[in-house]
Formats: structure tokens, C-alpha cells, sequence
């Protein structure tokens, strides 16, 4: 990987946090030099159960999902592409194990911003400050959006409001993880498709 590839990984992070909060060009600075880029293999984790998050990672290239494993079954519970950030909210906040874990299904390419790394900026600008807060508000929205998702709808309108929400996925990702994210069995999100293309 080139310069040229990190330069571009780094404005598609500043875009996303413009997105969210204005910053002066200092203030990227500061960030900017904080940024990891990492390489994730496909399969390889970010986040795993019983060990604490410590970073986000901004998504520049790849899938992932989200799961938990309940006896020895996996429940999907986020998935993710390009263009947003990841991480494990609850451990991250709270200095606790994960009770998740996060995973590639791609080959992938993110921006890591420690969490430690991000407190000591926090030291150098009071902006940052109000960056790091956007940021988290934003993707603690995304999140219950989610969540509301299994309260507000039924299966059908699950399925049509990811398709709205995110329609990337369809073409990137397992039905069986789809299936799982939504709720359902693989049959069922079957005859949903089924049913929404006639």
C-alpha cells in the first residue's frame, strides 16, 4: 500500500467526520496523525467476545458483521460496508469485555483511531472534543435505528427497510448473515424476496 492509497483512505475518513462536524484544518491535522491504516483479512477479527475495544476503525474498503454466539449458535448483529465507522460502543465507553464480536467478510482496509491515542488529543483541542462527540452521536443514532428495527416491524418491513437503509447489502453479503441481522430463518427471508420482486 502507497502513499497515494493512504492519502485517499484519509479523505474518505474526513469526509465522513465532515459529514457530522465542521473542523478546522488543525484539527484534522490532529487526527490525521493519529489514524492508523490496518489491512484486515478476510475472517480475521477486530472486536472479540471477552476482550475490551479499545479503537474505531473507519470502514475504507471491505465488509463486516457484527454477532454474538448464544449456545452455540451465531446471531448477526450489525453489518457494515464502506464508509462508516465500527466498534463495540459498550466495551469501548466502558472499559468492560466485549460481548461480541466484529469480523471481516472481506478483505478490508480501515482506519484504526486508538481510544487512549484519542483522550490525549483531547488534551491538545477543545474542537476535538466536540468532533469525538458528533462522531459517537451519530453512531449511536445509526445503532438504534437498528434496534428499532426488530421492535417497529415485521419481517416484510424489516427486509424493506434494510434494502432502503443500506440496499449494498443484498449484493455483498450471505443471505444466511441477512437472514440472521433480520431475525429469520434463511427460508423465510427467501419467500420475502421472493414476494418484493413480483
Amino acid at each position: 500500500m502507497n502513499a497515494n492509497d493512504h492519502s485517499s483512505i484519509y479523505d474518505s475518513c474526513k469526509k465522513y467526520i465532515r459529514s457530522y462536524a465542521n473542523f478546522k484544518d488543525e484539527t484534522w491535522d490532529l487526527i490525521e496523525s493519529a489514524l492508523q491504516v490496518k489491512q484486515i483479512g478476510k475472517g480475521e477479527y477486530t472486536v472479540e467476545e471477552g476482550k475490551i475495544c479499545r479503537y474505531i476503525d473507519f470502514v475504507y474498503k471491505g465488509s463486516f458483521r457484527s454477532f454474538s454466539n448464544k449456545d452455540g449458535e451465531d446471531i448477526t448483529t450489525g453489518l457494515y460496508l464502506e464508509g462508516i465507522c465500527i466498534t463495540n460502543m459498550k466495551s469501548l465507553s466502558t472499559n468492560t469485555p466485549s460481548h461480541l464480536f466484529i469480523q471481516a467478510l472481506e478483505d478490508s482496509i480501515v482506519a484504526r483511531l486508538q481510544k487512549e491515542t484519542l483522550i490525549g488529543l483531547y488534551e491538545k483541542s477543545s474542537e476535538l472534543q466536540s468532533v469525538g462527540r458528533a462522531i459517537l452521536e451519530a453512531m449511536i443514532v445509526e445503532e438504534n435505528d437498528w434496534k428499532e428495527m426488530y421492535t417497529l416491524y415485521d419481517p416484510d418491513e424489516r427486509y424493506q427497510f434494510l434494502l432502503k437503509k443500506s440496499p449494498g447489502l443484498l449484493q455483498r453479503i450471505s443471505l444466511q448473515y441477512i437472514a440472521s441481522f433480520l431475525g429469520i430463518r434463511r427460508e423465510t427471508l427467501s419467500r420475502i424476496r421472493s414476494r418484493a420482486s413480483r
